[in-house]
């Protein structure tokens, strides 16, 4: 998030700042951790651009200032992430037109809130949201707005989702509403013959995430999309000070959840996410709040969960070159799996 001369303080100051267990607070420090990194990073932007682009200096001020207070929407992080694009290619047009765009982003202040795709063909958020979602995912995959229908059906698993998770589970929902301000309802091919997708996340739309509506898998596994997603936001968010992985994008490995290699940064966030999946479920169940078909696939669930992250974790301990932070992070997921078993 940094422009090469900016820093900003360490967010750290729990004594166990990458333990495994859900935690809203520590979301909130990693929210002001992003929040002050892009706004010491637009203001030296600003600062370096000697008035070559048309801007209110005025408003931007007064945007910063209320980023520095609360959440912001996550469209800002892909647009900053437009506007350095722009100057270094020194088109002032669009870096003008950026910097003039982002003070009229809105932040829902009370998250999630459910939105459907707006049409990426006709609105620049939703072309927005589809390109910066994440980048092979949106290379392989049509993403389309929801159809009605399916829209009120997802808006249904998520509030059953939720509901679930407030009886049996209040940390894991409180951490999700803290960390996930906008929910994106979209639609991928309904042709079984071609691959679609469950979920999306990206770090330029932190504090967003994408779920295909056409997905009709119950509030059971809603509440795992719900983690799953949120998961990978949170590891994010953690990356805004270095990374989590040390090996090389080339290097590629077989993934607990896709049949495609992946990179050891994709197989690390699905290790870890797995294992969330896995409590998340573990946290219903042990609560007693779940009962016939619900409690029968929680079950499956959970066997499967377990099964996924045992094949991840043996590629990450294989091949895996982790940071202290990656490290860190991975050992609470496996200390977590161990203690579940």
């Amino acid at each position: 998030m940094n422009s090469g001369s900016t820093k900003t303080a360490p967010w750290q100051t729990s004594p166990n700042p990458y333990g495994f267990e859900p935690s809203a607070e520590r979301v909130r420090q990693l929210s002001r951790r992003m929040r002050s990194g892009l706004i010491d990073s637009l203001r030296y932007i600003v600062g370096q651009t000697n008035g070559q682009i048309e801007f209110s200096p005025e408003k931007l001020e007064q945007y910063l200032a209320q980023a520095a207070q609360g959440p912001v929407s996550p469209q800002a992080f892909c647009l900053y992430h437009d506007l350095v694009v722009a100057l270094e290619t020194d088109d002032l047009a669009a870096a003008s037109k950026l910097l003039n765009e982002l003070p009229d982003l809105q932040a829902p202040q009370n998250g999630p809130v459910v939105i459907d795709l707006p049409n990426p063909q006709k609105t620049t958020a939703g072309q927005r949201y589809a390109r910066f979602i994440e980048t092979d995912f949106s290379a392989g995959f049509a993403i389309l707005p929801p159809s009605p229908k399916a829209s009120a059906n997802c808006r249904a698993q998520i509030r059953d989702a939720f509901a679930l998770m407030d009886a049996g589970d209040p940390e894991l929902a409180a951490e999700i509403r803290a960390l996930v301000l906008e929910i994106i309802l979209a639609a991928g091919t309904e042709d079984p013959k071609k691959m679609t997708f469950d979920g999306a996340s990206a770090f330029m739309l932190w504090g967003a995430i994408m779920i295909n509506a056409n997905r009709n898998d119950g509030e059971i596994g809603m509440v795992q999309m719900l983690a799953h997603e949120s998961a990978h936001d949170l590891l994010f968010g953690f990356c805004a000070d270095g990374p989590l992985v040390e090996n090389s994008p080339e290097e590629l490995f077989p993934s607990p959840l896709r049949v495609d290699p992946r990179p050891m940064e994709g197989i690390y966030h699905a290790t870890f996410v797995t294992a969330r999946m896995h409590r998340a479920v573990k946290k219903l169940i042990d609560a007693g709040i779940l009962a016939g078909k619900s409690l029968e696939k929680a079950r499956k669930d959970l066997a499967e969960n377990a099964r996924l992250f045992a094949k991840g974790i043996d590629v990450v301990h294989r091949h895996g070159k982790l940071s202290p932070m990656g490290e860190a992070l991975m050992r609470g997921a496996s200390d977590y799996m161990a203690s579940a078993a």
